[in-house]
């Protein structure tokens, strides 16, 4: 019978009673564990231990001194060793435990060559008493839920009126016959990954970026918003056969500024930046004024930081005045002189500088998380002639995130979600969730995403984090709520819940809302 999670342990005296204790615990909470207290390891490794660790989603190995002496011995029999070669080959989420006293060689090189992954993987070390803050800690970590509240994983649909799949025929059966508004809506479920069935749904990127390059270029109500889509791709650099690159996510994003909230904020954003264009302060200004007269409250906040960036305080106190009781962030805080341009008349930032200053910072042994974080924030989105560098972004992120920064949390969750780096979904979720315990709404509704990829599929974790999006305001997080709420997916089905927030996104600029605004009160009024 499949389990959930897999603990591997040396059979000696510790290893195995912490990994009964382990078991014990962990069952009580509803989680599914394969844990056999009669295993001899000795013999030829057995082919069901492999199907076991194959078939799990999470592996806990536990290392007590014993355990981790034997694994740097390399003994010809080692049945430990090779369940975590098998976890490593089947790509499981793999999580040492480090009993009391136990520590990972700091050279790797150490171990053999076949376990020198051992030592860079992030562990837990546990404390005799590990029921409080290692256990919740481990907790957090697992893929795996406890049978009773992941009762609707798998629910995709339980819309008992609507049906995804057949919403999904009859769109691609209307767009087959030119209905703009068709395509649209199957551009959609295809980017937002709502396109499946019970195996698991994935975004389509190559049939979404086809679908809405064809709408933006005709003349119909749909060519801005699907721009704005494009945009967001270019951004993100998931156009199929193409590099990211920011001067095509602002072009794109130029063109649908003036019929979607989310594009005039972007659009503001990048100029403000410098990225895909050249620094203009004026023009700055008068985007993010453009966009809060679209109602997008986060353009309000960046336009202060801007006012903030560049000395004019009392203009930013006004901005911040008028969001503070919806944006916990609007206090934020100044960035470095250089950085910023506030040296030269008109305002010109100066990242080589500010990256020499960052790194003679860092160098001193002094510094902030935030330095890490500022400078790879430099690499991530450069301006002007400073190179763009993701390898470098990831590795101050790194140690930004190593230092507790929760900014940095959310950037190694996006490196890792878009492969800007290397696609490595666990990574993602494991950021985007630190993230997201730090106040990010952000990460949050990227989290809803991937937890409707096949790899980690549950759709009521999606559900979860696409709440907590929403309930803060997030557009995107409004609408994918909204979504699931109406198809039923990780959640009893609830349409008018559902058109509430639909209504919210597409108040606050979130355009594809109005699709669905219009199918429910079509369906109900017709």
């Amino acid at each position: 019978m499949k389990k959930d999670i897999f603990i591997s342990y040396k059979n000696d005296g510790e290893g195995r009673n912490f990994a009964a204790r382990l078991c014990s615990d962990l069952s009580n909470l509803g989680y599914s564990v394969y844990y056999n207290p009669n295993e001899q390891h000795a013999g030829s490794f057995p082919e069901r231990l492999r199907e076991a660790v194959k078939s799990c989603n999470d592996f806990l190995l536990i290392v007590t001194q014993p355990c981790l002496n034997q694994l740097m011995a390399n003994e010809p029999v080692d049945w430990v060793r090779e369940e975590i070669l098998a976890a490593l080959e089947y790509k499981k989420n793999i999580i040492p435990l480090l009993m009391p006293g136990v520590s990972m060689p700091k050279n790797k090189k150490d171990m053999p060559e076949a376990l020198n992954f051992l030592p860079d993987k992030d562990s837990i070390s546990m404390s005799e008493s590990y029921n409080r803050s290692p256990m919740d800690f481990l907790l957090s970590w697992l893929l795996s839920k406890g049978e009773e509240k992941d009762a609707k994983k798998d629910i995709y649909n339980s819309n008992l009126d609507k049906n995804i799949d057949i919403d999904f025929k009859t769109s691609l059966e209307k767009a087959n016959n030119g209905d703009y508004k068709s395509v649209y809506e199957l551009a959609n479920l295809y980017y937002y990954g709502l396109v499946g069935n019970s195996v698991g749904c994935q975004r389509n990127y190559h049939e979404a970026y086809n679908l809405y390059k064809m709408l933006s270029k005709c003349d119909n109500d749909y060519s801005d918003v699907s721009s704005s889509m494009i945009a967001e791709m270019y951004y993100n650099g998931v156009v199929p056969r193409e590099s990211q690159s920011y001067k095509k996510a602002l072009d794109y994003h130029k063109r649908a500024k003036n019929r979607s909230g989310f594009s005039s904020r972007e659009y503001a954003y990048l100029k403000s930046r410098g990225c895909g264009c050249d620094f203009n302060y004026e023009e700055i200004e008068q985007s993010y004024l453009e966009a809060i007269e679209q109602g997008d409250n986060m353009a309000i906040l960046g336009l202060a930081k801007i006012y903030t960036d560049y000395g004019q305080f009392n203009k930013a106190a006004d901005l911040y005045k008028r969001t503070s009781h919806i944006l916990p962030d609007a206090e934020f805080r100044l960035g470095l002189l250089y950085r910023s341009g506030v040296l030269e008349n008109p305002p010109k930032p100066d990242f080589f500088r500010a990256a020499f200053y960052f790194q003679h910072a860092i160098e001193s042994g002094r510094c902030s998380s935030d330095v890490y974080y500022e400078l790879g924030r430099l690499y991530y989105l450069p301006t002007g002639d400073f190179p763009k560098d993701f390898h470098a972004a990831e590795k101050y992120f790194l140690l930004a995130a190593e230092k507790g920064n929760k900014e940095a949390y959310y950037k190694l969750g996006l490196i890792y979600e878009y492969g800007q780096t290397e696609r490595n979904i666990n990574k993602a979720i494991k950021y985007h969730s630190l993230a997201v315990e730090n106040g990010s709404s952000f990460a949050a509704y990227h989290l809803a995403m991937l937890y409707s990829e096949p790899e980690v599929k549950n759709y009521q974790k999606a559900f979860k984090y696409a709440e907590i999006a929403a309930q803060k305001g997030v557009m995107e997080g409004e609408y994918l709520y909204g979504m699931y709420l109406y198809y039923g997916r990780g959640c009893d089905s609830n349409e008018d819940l559902a058109y509430n927030y639909f209504t919210k996104a597409f108040e606050h600029g979130m355009f594809p809302a109005k699709l669905m605004i219009d199918k429910i009160k079509g369906r109900n009024y017709n």
